[in-house]
């Protein structure tokens, strides 16, 4: 970290004790302690996690869920839509947005598209790719951002991985305007058929990152203790409880859309993946 920067007052971040904040590399870096990020990561790298926070987010697009989370950009796409045909979105932030893989289209819907995230090897890339208006180091337990500052907040596939996801929903609650939308994306995992698919690779356990395994229910009681409200659950993707299987068998579209069609009939609440929509 070498430079400082100070926020103009039309931004919607802002500082921890003070008018200016250390960078990297033109990132600002809006923690209150950026050693014990750093720390965290390098452990997780240690213990196997290496590839989860350095791989290029891209090659998801590419990989065997492609078709399933082209489904889950078109159903976001679809919400985002239908808000701006009523509603001006001046601010859209992309909460963990990683690498900035869904900036392209993100931006399609805001005025100023924003993201964060904690790990600096993937904002780095996000901040590279010069579509986000500001790209910033933030912690969403403790997050620099000024009340109400965001019309539409997208939190997609983040919410599982962070220990205090509590306090987590609480500061998304204060960031995000009165009347204003969260998209939140995450693995339905608590359900008993993915639940199964542990089971059965027991392996899987360890190299996975998340720390929350959600059902319906337990999530919508964490949702509106935040003080939100649930405008709309939607259920996306079925496949096999066996995570190799799985994966080999939904990267053919054929498959995964009949395990759609037959997993909305038979086995409705055991998809792979639920959106939340709830306001504020």
């Amino acid at each position: 970290m070498s430079e400082n920067i100070k926020f103009n007052k039309v931004s919607p971040f802002c500082c921890f004790g003070g008018k200016e904040t250390e960078c990297f590399e033109s990132i600002p870096i809006l923690v209150r302690n950026y050693a014990d990020i750093r720390s965290h990561i390098e452990d997780a790298k240690v213990n196997g996690k290496k590839e989860w926070y350095e791989s290029s987010q891209e090659a998801i697009w590419s990989g065997p869920y492609r078709h399933h989370l082209l489904k889950r950009k078109e159903y976001v796409q679809h919400i985002l839509k239908n808000y701006a045909a009523k509603n001006t979105i001046n601010s859209l932030l992309d909460l963990g947005c990683g690498d900035g893989a869904n900036f392209k289209w993100l931006k399609n819907y805001a005025e100023n598209l924003y993201g964060s995230d904690y790990n600096i090897a993937r904002l780095v890339r996000a901040k590279n790719r010069n579509i986000a208006k500001e790209v910033v180091l933030a912690d969403v337990t403790d997050y620099a951002a000024n009340e109400g500052a965001f019309d539409v907040i997208f939190f997609n596939h983040v919410l599982e991985h962070i220990p205090d996801d509590t306090k987590a929903l609480s500061e998304v609650h204060r960031v995000l305007k009165k009347g204003g939308i969260c998209i939140l994306g995450i693995p339905n995992e608590g359900a008993f058929w993915w639940q199964l698919a542990y089971k059965l690779q027991p392996n899987s356990l360890k190299t996975t990152d998340h720390v929350h395994f959600y059902t319906i229910k337990s999530i919508s009681e964490k949702i509106k203790a935040a003080g939100f409200t649930i405008k709309e659950i939607k259920r996306l993707g079925w496949g096999i409880p066996h995570w190799d299987l799985d994966s080999r068998l939904r990267g053919y579209k054929i498959l995964d859309d009949l395990f759609e069609f037959f997993g909305k009939i038979f086995i409705p609440n055991q998809a792979s993946s639920l959106y939340f929509i709830i306001e504020k």
